[in-house]
């Protein structure tokens, strides 16, 4: 069990869109820490908010349409969104890093990667008031890339980013994100454009980041496998919402939000080929008119009168573990009728 104080706490966080459409409650109401050294995975279907909330972190957000409604995000107890921008600049990279998911989107085609390196590396140092030469730098981002094992790193930190292959580029994001020394790696699904074996690679190298250098991490995916492979922590997220929160095993062993189930019901299994894969039936709801209550009840088995009325708490059914759901009594507010509760499915 995890026993390190949070570094980072992300309380009651709610995000809107304005549209031409009307307004998208994109984020309502996600709540998580993170511990020095813990590493928490942030699961969910695509366009559920789980990058929202990572550039919502540090202050990346398009402003406008985007707006945070209401909320805290605390880093080592001071709200973020309480800071300038200057302030935050000081925070971004040195404090707190994100390997996005994207090389090509994230490295500038026209330079090589030594001059992108020193220009981050010497940025970091200015944000914290040093001054590093451009001699300095370079030794230090050689050094970065033999961390994150580029082959040869002396003679490829001269190369363009069209010289390095899908998983070398990827490689160097998370040396360029390792070049302020943070303390917190925001990883935004770092392994979607790779295939697998590449994939596994990236994986191994962050795990390996993480008991080098003690970072926290903060790792966003789609995939509960790539969460399984390096995190500890695992928060389920849906349309806006986290409705489980808990450890990697216990929810490969005992997931209790139908939401959870539904997911690893359609994870094929290799062990199980016969059987069909079971997905979840509907499609995430309109963001401009989100239903009242649970969010998932449109979609779920096992929803009650409550769940189209009320919207659950995210609430303690064991240790380490959360979950918002009126299938457990933890969930339920005081008032309602105790004999409408009822236990979960096997």
């Amino acid at each position: 069990m995890n026993t390190e104080p949070s570094i980072l706490e992300v309380k009651d966080l709610k995000i809107h869109f304005d549209t031409f459409e009307g307004t998208a409650q994109v984020l309502d109401g996600c709540s998580f820490t993170l511990g020095r050294g813990d590493t928490l995975g942030l699961v969910g279907e695509t366009g559920c908010g789980k990058s929202i909330t990572a550039k919502a972190i540090l202050g990346l957000l398009p402003v406008p349409p985007t707006r945070i409604v209401s909320g805290e995000i605390r880093f080592h107890s001071r709200d973020l969104l309480d800071l300038s921008e200057k302030d935050l600049e000081k925070i971004r990279g040195n404090q707190i890093a994100m390997i996005f998911q994207d090389p090509m989107t994230y490295l500038n085609p026209v330079f090589s990667i030594e001059n992108q390196m020193i220009d981050v590396i010497r940025g970091h140092a200015r944000h914290a008031n040093k001054t590093v030469s451009r001699g300095a730098a370079r030794e230090k981002a050689i050094s970065l890339l033999n961390a994150v094992n580029i082959p040869n790193p002396r003679q490829r930190i001269g190369d363009f980013p069209h010289e390095f292959s899908g998983g070398m580029r990827q490689r160097v994001l998370i040396a360029m994100a390792l070049a302020g020394d943070p303390e917190i790696l925001i990883a935004d699904e770092p392994t979607t454009a790779l295939d697998v074996t590449i994939q596994a690679q990236i994986l191994r190298l962050i795990g390996e980041l993480v008991e080098r250098f003690r970072h926290s991490v903060l790792l966003i995916s789609h995939d509960l496998g790539v969460v399984a492979a390096v995190c500890r922590r695992i928060a389920v997220m849906y349309a806006g919402n986290i409705v489980e929160l808990t450890t990697i095993e216990r929810i490969f062993e005992n997931p209790a939000h139908p939401y959870t189930r539904g997911l690893l019901r359609s994870i094929p299994n290799l062990a199980r080929r016969k059987e069909n894969l079971v997905g979840i039936t509907g499609s995430i709801p309109d963001f401009i008119e989100p239903p009242r209550g649970c969010r998932f009840h449109p979609r779920c088995a096992h929803r009650m009168d409550v769940c189209q009325k009320v919207k659950p708490v995210l609430a303690d059914i064991e240790s380490e573990h959360r979950v918002a759901c009126f299938l457990y009594e933890s969930s339920w507010p005081s008032a309602s009728r105790p004999e409408e509760r009822i236990k979960p499915l096997p």
